[in-house]
């Protein structure tokens, strides 16, 4: 009886509280379809046959305002990719403490890019996704504070963006490796006058990323035996630093779009390679219709790890050798052309329709044409 009595008892607040503080839903969709120009060929999990699972989501966000400038967002996503199982992206806190200083405390997005605020509402930017090699951080949430003070010097808007949390989430681009983003840490700013838009941002983060019993990497124990500990740390991710830096700007005078960012991903001391990505994006409206080609290059390098130890002996001539051909193997250059067109057909809703010509440098036969399409809306 007790137990019922609470139940009732939390459930009558409840009700109390949505009365007094009004839930205002809204959401997003994007029906994505793509394929491969060939059958030997892949691109951004497309093949040669019509998926309409990747890219695919639908989300809905919850805001309520309780009043004196306190108010709760949650954000829920499907997606197509992960079985259409829904997840809290966002789920935060915000109390406005000024007119222009915002706080924040719980699940929010990690200000990585121009367009991180909205990276999954294809209805707000002219590509279907945004371009994959800029976007390429595996993770875009955090857990923690963040404050966005906005104001004016002169005819400038000036937006700051500082936060400080960690990430836990499993990596699912390194097949679900265990992984803690510690002291996760960034500053962004973006000043808009009239067509003009700049934008510059920081992050940093202590890593431990497990990659697998390190005792079972040859690599690992060669050079943990050999003496050299600074080296056989390198093929371990555990309290290593993370740096990102982007730049981007974006200009809108009448029906000229333009817009392109630059990131660069340093992951020192790791078995993975550091990352310099950048594209540039041109577009013209005619009406509800907007044509737009992207040029982007992605540059993957590791800096040697045997630069000035002698090979002494032919076991550890043998280590270096190996050591070699592994870094040398995560150096990759690859560029491509986007061609698209969006066509607003309606007020909140729009179709897409991109072809994607992806060339590696360093090994053609990885080169492929990807086609897709997509029905995008907010509502």
């Amino acid at each position: 009886m007790k137990h019922k009595i609470k139940i009732l008892s939390l459930f009558s607040a409840l009700v109390v509280s949505s009365v007094q503080a009004e839930i205002v839903f809204n959401g997003f969709a994007n029906i994505v379809a793509g394929a491969t120009t060939s059958s030997d060929e892949t691109l951004y999990g497309f093949d040669d046959k019509f998926d309409f699972k990747n890219g695919s989501l639908f989300a809905l966000q919850a805001t309520s305002e309780l009043g004196d400038g306190l108010g709760v967002t949650a954000q829920i996503i499907s997606r197509g990719s992960n079985e259409w199982s829904p997840e809290f992206e966002w789920a935060y806190v915000s109390y406005d403490a000024t007119d222009e200083l915002r706080l924040l405390v719980g699940r929010q997005r990690v200000p990585f890019y121009m367009y991180s605020d909205f990276i999954d509402v294809s209805y707000a930017y002219p590509w279907i996704t945004p371009p994959e090699g800029v976007y390429s951080v595996p993770f875009d949430s955090f857990d923690g504070l963040g404050a966005i003070y906005s104001t004016s010097f002169g005819e400038f808007d000036t937006t700051v963006q500082v936060l400080y949390g960690a990430n836990n989430d499993d990596l699912a681009a390194l097949a679900d490796a265990p992984a803690a983003f510690e002291d996760l840490m960034g500053l962004s700013v973006t000043i808009n006058r009239e067509w003009l838009t700049l934008r510059a941002g920081y992050i940093q983060t202590n890593m431990n990323i497990y990659l697998g019993d390190p005792n079972e990497n040859p690599l690992y124990t060669g050079w943990t035996a050999f003496g050299y500990p600074e080296v056989a740390s390198n093929f371990v991710i555990e309290d290593d630093t993370g740096d990102f830096i982007e730049l981007g700007f974006q200009v809108d005078y009448e029906n000229v779009v333009l817009i392109g960012e630059y990131t660069s991903l340093t992951l020192d001391s790791t078995p993975i390679a550091d990352a310099d990505s950048y594209y540039v994006m041109a577009g013209y409206r005619f009406d509800n219709i907007m044509v737009h080609v992207t040029y982007g290059v992605d540059d993957d390098s590791k800096d040697p790890l045997t630069t000035g130890i002698q090979p002494d002996s032919p076991q550890l001539a043998g280590l270096i050798a190996g050591t070699n051909i592994f870094t040398n193997s995560l150096t990759e250059e690859q560029s491509y052309y986007t061609m698209g067109l969006r066509w607003d057909f309606h007020d909140s809703a729009a179709i897409k329709f991109e072809y994607t010509s992806f060339s590696d440098d360093l090994d053609s036969t990885n080169d492929s044409g990807l086609f897709r399409t997509a029905i995008v809306t907010v509502f």
